[in-house]
Parts: structure tokens; sequence; C-alpha cells
């Protein structure tokens, strides 16, 4: 996998806001075996076209093909920085989101191909952190936990998810490592509790993660069993906090913590 970043956004992405209900409009993808985001909730968006002269159009044209909502560049209140959109096949994909405000929530046409529906959700729905817990969503590892917020019996996660909560400011930027070696702790004091023992505390690690977003990892070391079921349910359990991790992964041999900042924390048991 390719760990070079794109220079260019080679996607881009519409997040419209509707003023009348402070709501944001989100589409669920159809089902398709090559799409990497095939049945998410995502907003309206795709891959640069040859005849879009800028990310800004591709997002334009996304949102009228998708759902059709036709705005004009007039609409635009800003523009993200691009962000990174991390596929389980393939490379990276550098995309450019745009935020516009519409009067009121505009009705939808979704194009079936590509949509099966389109909503819109209220961002209060994402402010209130009772909402957002750690799950295991579909077509990935019932393993791993990851950040999410239901929504329509179905979870809004991955880069939709990071992308509304970096944008609405959930996390400060500046507890982004902090926030998630807390986790990784907590993760620790748990199995600590359950009767492991500690046989080493957090210390760098010499060998590159295999995941090559990953920048920096620790790891610790625990003798005994991880009892992996209790762990999932414990740290999927709803809480009042925002989920300040991109992912947890459990497995009775090692558990692994991914933080928001993309630094990893890995507790090996033997």
């Amino acid at each position: 996998m390719s760990t070079v970043q794109p220079a260019e956004p080679q996607a881009a992405v519409a997040i419209v806001r509707a003023r009348d209900t402070d709501s944001i409009l989100l589409m669920r993808r159809t089902e398709h075996p090559d799409d990497p985001w095939s049945g998410h909730w995502s907003y309206p968006g795709g891959r640069r076209e040859s005849s879009d002269t800028t990310p800004l159009q591709t997002a334009l044209r996304e949102l009228h093909e998708e759902c059709g909502v036709e705005l004009l560049p007039a609409s635009l209140e800003r523009a993200l920085e691009p962000v990174v959109a991390r596929r389980r096949r393939g490379p990276f994909m550098l995309v450019a989101p745009f935020v516009f405000h519409v009067d009121k929530a505009l009705p939808t046409t979704v194009d079936p191909e590509e949509a099966v529906a389109a909503v819109w959700m209220p961002l209060s729905e994402w402010r209130n952190a009772a909402r957002h817990r750690l799950r295991p969503v579909p077509n990935m590892p019932e393993s791993c936990l990851f950040p999410a917020v239901d929504w329509c019996a179905h979870p809004v996660w991955g880069f939709t998810y990071r992308l509304t909560t970096d944008w609405l400011g959930l996390f400060a930027a500046d507890s982004l490592e902090a926030a998630g070696g807390a986790v990784a702790w907590q993760v620790l004091d748990f199995l600590l509790a359950s009767g492991l023992h500690l046989k080493s505390g957090w210390q760098p690690e010499a060998n590159q993660s295999v995941d090559p977003m990953i920048q920096n990892t620790r790891a610790a070391m625990v003798e005994g069993v991880i009892p992996a079921a209790e762990v999932l349910a414990h740290f999927s359990s709803p809480a009042q906090t925002y989920p300040a991790v991109n992912m947890i992964e459990v497995r009775p041999e090692l558990v692994r913590v991914i933080g928001l900042g993309f630094e990893e924390y890995l507790i090996r048991a033997e």
C-alpha cells in the first residue's frame, strides 16, 4: 500500500448545512463490491473528473449527480483543509471538503447507482456526546471497535465520522495524542484489574507498524490471556464522552489502540 500523500486532492465532498434545522446532508451509499465506502453514510462527493477544473466543481457536480441538489459556488461558506481518506485496498486518497450553507433543508432525489437514501441529520446529534460510542461496524472484524454515531439503523463512522468531528471541533488539536494515550492506559488498567500481570510498561516500539498511517508506536507487555469479549463489551458500552480513538482491536494475545493522531499503542500478552 502506498504511503505517499498525493500533492493535489483526487476527490471532493460537499458538507451542506441547512440553517432552518441546523442539519447536514448525508447519503448512504449503494453497496458495490469495488467501492471501499460501500453502504456507508457519507457526504455527497467523489473522484475528480478530467472535466472538473477545480475540486469545488467536483463537489458541486457530485452533489447534483448523487442527491439531486444543485448549488452555485456562491453557496460556499468555506473550504476545509484537504484530508486523507484511508481505504482497505489501494493507496490513500486526498479529499477536499467544502462547507455550503442553504437556508432550508432541500428536497433530494438520489441516484440509485450511487445512494439508497439521503437524509438531513441534526448537528445536535453530533454535539451530544451520549450519541457517540465505540462499536463494531459492518464488513469489518468483530474484534475491532470504531467510533460512530448510529443514525437510521446504520452507523456513521470512518472518514465521515472523523471529518465531521474535526469540522465541529469536538476534539482540541493539542489534545489528540494525549487522548489516545489516556485510552490506552484505561485498557491496560482494565486488564490488570481483570487479573493479568504487568511485565513491562510503555516503551517505544522499534519495529515499524504494518499500518502506513502510523507514525509512533509504543508497547506494553502483560502476562496472561486477554479476556477479549470482556474488553470489547466494556469499551463499547455507552458513555458520556466522545470516543478519543480511531480504533481499538482486541484479541486474546494483543490489544491495539489507534489514537486520534494515528499513534499506536500495543498491549501484548504472553
